[in-house]
C-alpha cells in the first residue's frame, strides 16, 4: 500500500491525515463536522485532502476511521428500540443493577435509566448452571410466544442474555436460529458472543449496549462505504476502537459497543507515540476538541488498559485505553446556576449553530468565545482563514450572559470562563494521575486538539507538570493516531478457578481456543496467519473481592511455572494500584484473555537537523494584546510554520497554525525540536 488515509470525525470538525509510504510524507486537513450525517463530512474533507494534493481520492488504498456514532448514540439516548430476552425470573437485572451508590452522602441521587424499559424484557424459560450443565432444558414453544411479543412491542434489535450463556451458549444460538425465523429484520446482539464472561449485570449491560447502538453504526458504516465507493476508494474502511486497535467495517457492524471510545482511543495512541519519539515515557495527553476533552495517562511509555468502564452512567466491558472524558470543549457553553455560580459545559454549541462567533446563529457564550475576547485566537487565522470568527458577536454573548449578570468586565468574565473550564480540567488530570498514585511532577503534558495547545500552560501550571508538548499539528493528531495503529481483536472467556486448583490441560484449552478464534477472525480480515502476533492475559483477583486486574501471561506450553509467574504478577500489580499485596490470600483466576495484533506501517518522522539554527530566538511575525492573569499583556505571534528546529520562542507569545494555537504566557520558554515538536518548559 503506499497512500494510507486518517479520518476522525469530532463534535465540530473532521480532521485528516495522509501518509504516503513511499515518500513518509504527510498533509493534514480539517473540515466542519455534519452532526446529522457524518458521512457527508467524511466525504467532503476527503475530496477537500485530494484537491490539497492535487490528485484523484481514488489512489488512497487504505482508510482508518475514528467515529463518534456509538458514543453519541449512548449519549442522546438516540439509539434503536431494543428488547432484551432474559433467563426466567431474572427480568430486573437491569433495573436491579449493583448496589454501590454514584454518590454516597447524595439521598437524592439518581442512576440513570436503563436503555430498555422493563416492558421490553421478555423472560425465556430455560436454565443453565455456571458449570455449563443444562439445568432446564430451552422451551422452545415459549421461547417463540416471548420472541413474537418483543416484535410486537415495536423493537428494532435484540439482546439476548441468558443465564451462565458465558459457560455454554447453546440455548442462545437456538434462540438467534427462533429470531431468524420469526423476526428476522431484527438486529440480534448474542452475550454470548459479545462479551462471554460471568456477571450478569454487566454481561447484560454490554450486550445492550452493543444491540442498542448497533443499527445506526450499521447504518453509518453502510453510508460510509457507499460515499468512499463513490470517490474511487475500494480498500474498504477500518475503524478504530477503544483498545486502540483496527477492526473492519463489518466487525464494527457486529460488534459496535466497541467503537465506543472510537476518536479519543487514537488521540491518545498518537499522543503518545509521538512522545515516546521525543524521549517522554511518562506524559498526560490532553485532547480539547470542539465537544469534549479527553484524557489519558501513560507511564513508562504504555498506556494503561481497561475491561470495564462507565459510559453515561452504564457499565460497558470492553477492553479500552483507560480515558478519562469531559463535556468541556471549545464549544462548552458558559452559563449560571441557581446559585448564582459561574458554570462552562457539559452543554456545548457544536458545530452547528456553534460558538457565538461563528455567527452561524449561535448566541451563548462559550469557551472559544472567552479565548477569542481575550487575544489568544485570531480571528482572520481561524482553521487558516477559513472561518472568519465575529469578536463582537462573541463580546455581545459574553456581556450578556455572564458579564452582567455577575457585575463584571467582559474580560474579567472571559478569564473567568477559562478559569472555570479549566478547573474542571485539571479535576479529570488528576483523577488519572494523582488519585492513582502519580506525581504530576513526573510527567509532560501532551496538548493536542484544537483547542489543547490554547489551554496547555495554565493547565500544566495548575496540574503540576514541568514539561508541555505540543505536536507539529495538533489540531489532527486523533487522525494521525489512526495510521498509528495496528488491527486487534479482544478475545475472552470466563474460567473461575482458584489458582491451586486449576487444572492445566482444561485452561490450555480455553487458551487455544480463543486462539483460534482469533486467527480465524485475522483470516476473514485477509490477514496471513504468520502476521498474526498472539499475546496471553488474566483477569485475576483475590478471593471474595470483587474486581480484577489484568495480568500477562507467559506463551507457550502452559505449566506450573507459568502459574507462578501469574501470581507474581498480580502481586506486584495489587501493590502498584493499591499500595499492598496480600501473600496468604488465595488467588482466583476469573478470565482468560487473548489479544490479536496484525501490524500495519506507521509513518516515520524523522530527524531535522537543528545545529544552524539551536537556541536562536525566532522572529516574531508581529504581536496583539492577550489578556492573562487579570491584565493585558504585548504578545510576540509566531507563524508556526517558519520555526526550525532548534528555534526558540518566550512567552507572552501565540504560536499560530492552520489546525491549533499554542499559548505561551509570561514565564514558558518554547523550543522545537528534531521532530518539530513545540517542547515547552515553564517557570513560575
Amino acid at each position: 500500500m503506499s497512500l494510507r488515509l486518517g479520518v476522525d470525525v469530532g463534535g465540530t470538525f473532521t480532521d485528516l491525515v495522509l501518509f504516503d509510504t513511499k515518500t513518509n510524507a504527510l498533509e493534514f486537513a480539517k473540515t466542519p463536522s455534519t452532526t446529522d450525517n457524518q458521512a457527508i463530512g467524511v466525504a467532503a474533507g476527503i475530496d477537500k485532502i485530494a484537491r490539497q494534493m492535487r490528485m484523484e481520492s481514488s489512489v488512497v488504498d487504505f482508510l482508518a476511521h475514528g467515529t463518534t456514532v456509538a458514543t453519541n448514540a449512548l449519549l442522546e439516548r438516540r439509539g434503536a428500540d431494543t428488547a432484551v430476552l432474559v433467563t426466567e425470573g431474572f427480568r430486573d437485572v437491569l433495573q436491579i443493577g449493583r448496589q454501590d451508590r454514584p454518590r454516597l452522602y447524595d439521598w437524592f441521587a439518581q442512576r440513570p435509566e436503563p436503555l430498555v424499559p422493563r416492558h421490553r424484557c421478555f423472560e425465556i424459560r430455560e436454565r443453565v448452571l455456571y458449570t455449563g450443565e443444562v439445568h432446564i432444558p430451552l422451551d422452545e414453544s415459549q421461547a417463540a410466544k416471548s420472541i413474537q411479543a418483543a416484535k410486537a412491542s415495536g423493537a428494532r434489535a435484540l439482546a439476548v442474555c441468558l443465564l451462565h450463556a458465558y459457560a455454554n451458549p447453546r440455548h442462545e444460538r437456538r434462540l438467534l436460529e427462533l429470531i431468524r425465523d420469526l423476526f428476522p429484520e431484527a438486529d440480534v446482539s448474542l452475550s454470548s458472543e459479545i462479551l462471554p464472561e460471568f456477571k450478569e449485570y454487566e454481561r447484560m449491560s454490554t450486550t445492550v449496549a452493543n444491540a442498542y447502538v448497533l443499527p445506526g453504526v450499521r447504518r453509518y458504516v453502510e453510508a460510509l462505504e457507499r460515499r468512499v465507493l463513490d470517490l474511487g476508494i475500494g480498500s474498504g474502511i477500518h475503524i478504530m476502537q477503544s483498545n486502540g486497535g483496527l477492526m473492519t467495517a463489518r466487525a464494527a457492524g457486529e460488534h459496535s459497543v466497541r467503537t465506543m471510545l472510537s476518536g479519543p482511543a487514537a488521540g491518545a495512541l498518537g499522543a503518545v507515540w509521538l512522545a515516546r519519539q521525543a524521549g517522554l515515557d511518562n506524559v498526560v495527553t490532553v485532547d480539547m476538541g470542539g465537544t469534549s476533552f479527553d484524557i489519558c495517562l501513560a507511564h513508562d511509555g504504555q498506556i494503561g488498559y481497561t475491561r470495564e468502564s462507565e459510559i453515561a452512567g452504564l457499565p460497558i466491558k470492553v477492553p479500552m485505553l483507560d480515558l478519562h472524558t469531559l463535556g468541556a470543549g471549545g464549544g462548552s457553553i458558559a452559563w449560571i446556576d441557581g446559585g448564582g455560580a459561574l458554570r462552562a459545559g457539559p452543554m456545548s454549541a457544536g458545530a452547528e449553530p456553534g460558538p457565538a462567533c461563528y455567527a452561524r446563529g449561535g448566541t451563548q457564550p462559550t469557551v472559544t468565545d472567552a479565548n477569542l475576547v481575550l487575544g489568544r485566537l485570531n480571528p482572520a487565522f481561524f482553521l487558516g482563514g477559513e472561518i472568519q470568527l465575529d469578536a463582537e458577536a462573541a463580546r455581545r454573548a459574553i456581556a450578556e450572559h455572564v458579564a452582567t449578570p455577575l457585575g463584571l468586565s467582559v474580560e474579567a468574565a472571559a478569564e473567568g470562563i477559562l478559569r472555570v473550564v479549566n478547573a474542571t480540567m485539571i479535576r479529570g488530570m488528576r483523577s488519572v494521575s494523582v488519585e492513582k498514585g502519580y506525581d504530576p511532577r513526573d510527567f509532560a503534558l501532551v496538548a493536542f486538539g484544537g483547542g489543547g495547545p490554547v489551554h496547555a500552560s495554565d493547565l500544566a501550571r495548575d496540574f503540576g507538570a514541568p514539561h508541555i508538548l505540543v505536536p507539529l499539528a495538533p489540531g489532527v493528531t486523533s487522525a494521525l493516531g489512526l495510521l498509528l495503529a495496528d488491527l486487534r481483536y479482544d478475545f475472552s472467556a470466563t474460567y473461575l478457578r482458584p489458582l491451586e486448583a486449576v487444572e492445566l490441560g482444561g485452561l490450555r484449552q480455553v487458551y487455544a481456543t480463543l486462539e483460534h478464534r482469533a486467527v480465524k477472525q485475522m483470516r476473514q480480515d485477509g490477514v496471513a496467519d504468520a502476521q498474526v502476533v498472539l499475546s496471553r492475559g488474566a483477569a485475576v483477583r483475590y478471593v471474595r473481592q470483587g474486581f480484577e486486574l489484568e495480568v500477562a501471561v507467559p506463551g507457550g506450553v502452559l505449566g506450573e511455572a507459568a502459574l507462578e509467574r501469574i501470581r507474581e504478577a498480580f502481586h506486584a500489580a495489587h501493590a502498584q494500584q493499591y499500595g499492598y499485596a496480600m501473600r496468604s490470600e488465595t488467588i482466583v483466576l476469573v478470565n482468560a484473555e487473548v489479544t490479536a495484533i496484525a501490524h500495519l506501517p506507521k509513518p516515520d518522522f524523522t530527524r531535522v537537523p537543528s545545529a544552524e539554527v539551536e537556541g536562536r530566538v525566532a522572529t516574531p511575525t508581529g504581536g496583539r494584546p492577550v489578556y492573562a492573569r487579570g491584565v493585558w499583556l504585548q504578545a510576540a505571534i509566531y507563524d508556526r510554520t517558519t520555526l526550525e528546529p532548534g528555534m526558540a520562542v518566550d512567552g507572552p507569545a501565540i504560536v499560530e497554525q492552520v489546525d491549533s494555537t499554542t499559548v505561551l504566557l509570561p514565564g514558558d520558554r518554547g523550543r522545537v525540536d528534531q521532530f518539530q515538536n513545540l517542547m515547552v518548559s515553564m517557570n513560575p
